[in-house]
């Protein structure tokens, strides 16, 4: 029996390409340790990778829409190179990855469109598909076999194609329209951002950062390009770091990595390797804070 998880599209079982697709969600599923893993660290996976590019601590850039055309083109590399590494499997011999014993191709496209460019060596096989929207904030990873029926008449100078609007229809969305973390400096003032940059230290800025933004998961590099410090995890820690200064206000600085059993029984959204601050809203959630060591 195939369990379809909620919000997943998967095609119906008369379809021609329903038992290879379902074989390679089961294979990514199984490489990332489930259906709630692959969400969680989804949340995170555009967030980090974008962050990187934006790279804020050497640029002084904070948004997708301040890359140069290049940079926005890299991110499909990007994303390649951090999916494979996600999902620990080789690079394929023709195509990007090597999965179940098949090579599948890696397709993205910015902006919420359906633009993935069908390089000719990825005719008739299979490709995972990535949709990110920086406006939204919201992605979608779909699973396809690039049929030639699937795809548009019309080639680039590169004899790549596309996906044609009935071909669409023979995508199995893993998810569609999933909201990842979005770009932190979208959702803050401009005078926050002054406010969280303004001090020399990078302690004093992720003070800050934490108190002023609680439940806001912030990507593992973005604290990097705020602290601007090599050892920049240490602008966190006890011991001279934030969480000197945030404790005793009962504001706990949570890290996925270290503390996501603590996290999911605090109802936290979050994504993997993201911090979050969470200020107790009972006794209850206090008392657990404290004996975790998060709070005075």
């Amino acid at each position: 029996m195939t369990l379809f998880a909620p919000g997943s599209l998967p095609l119906p079982a008369t379809h021609p390409d329903f038992a290879d697709l379902d074989a390679l969600q089961r294979n990514l599923l199984r490489a990332v340790g489930g259906q709630a893993l692959f969400e969680e660290r989804l949340r995170s996976f555009f967030r980090s990778a974008i962050d990187e590019v934006i790279d804020t601590a050497r640029t002084g850039r904070f948004l997708l829409s301040e890359l140069e055309k290049t940079e926005k083109t890299y991110l499909g590399t990007k994303f390649e190179i951090l999916l494979r590494d996600w999902l620990q499997v080789p690079h394929g011999v023709v195509l990007d990855l090597m999965i179940g014993g098949e090579e599948v191709d890696v397709k993205s496209t910015i902006g919420g469109k359906f633009g993935w460019m069908i390089p000719p060596e990825a005719i008739d096989r299979l490709c995972i598909l990535l949709r990110v929207n920086e406006l939204t904030s919201v992605c979608a990873v779909g699973l396809c076999r690039a049929r030639p029926d699937y795809l548009t008449t019309g080639l680039n100078r590169d004899k790549k194609t596309t996906l044609s609007a009935a071909g669409r229809s023979n995508i199995w969305w893993m998810v569609r329209d999933f909201p990842y973390t979005p770009n932190f400096w979208s959702v803050i003032s401009t005078d926050l951002r002054d406010q969280i940059m303004k001090p020399k230290g990078g302690t004093a800025r992720l003070a800050i950062l934490f108190e002023s933004c609680l439940k806001t998961p912030v990507s593992r590099v973005l604290i990097a390009s705020i602290a601007k410090q090599d050892d920049f995890m240490k602008r966190i820690r006890r011991n001279g770091g934030a969480r000197d200064i945030l404790s005793p206000k009962s504001i706990a600085v949570l890290y996925s990595e270290t503390d996501r059993d603590l996290m999911l029984q605090l109802s936290l959204t979050f994504g993997s390797r993201e911090f979050l601050s969470y200020r107790p809203e009972n006794e209850q959630e206090a008392a657990m804070l404290r004996a975790a060591g998060h709070i005075d």
